[in-house]
């Protein structure tokens, strides 16, 4: 027997109740965080796609480890 959870919620109706509707500050701080931390994620899968290490990349792209 299945049951219906009516406590469900969507993850974007979750994020209008945490941080807010679109536009406003507290939401728009959360989307660029979300994007900054998707470009990681990316970057660091195509560097490990790639064999190297964090060093060999950011000597590759003139900058520190770090």
């Amino acid at each position: 027997m299945k049951k219906n959870n009516i406590n469900l919620t969507s993850f974007a109706d979750h994020l209008d109740s945490e941080y807010g509707k679109r536009g406003t500050e507290t939401r728009e701080k959360y989307e660029e965080g979300f994007e900054a931390f998707k470009l990681g994620v990316m970057l660091q899968e195509l560097r490990k796609e790639h064999g190297m290490t964090q060093e060999q990349l950011a000597e590759k792209c003139g900058t520190t480890k770090t």
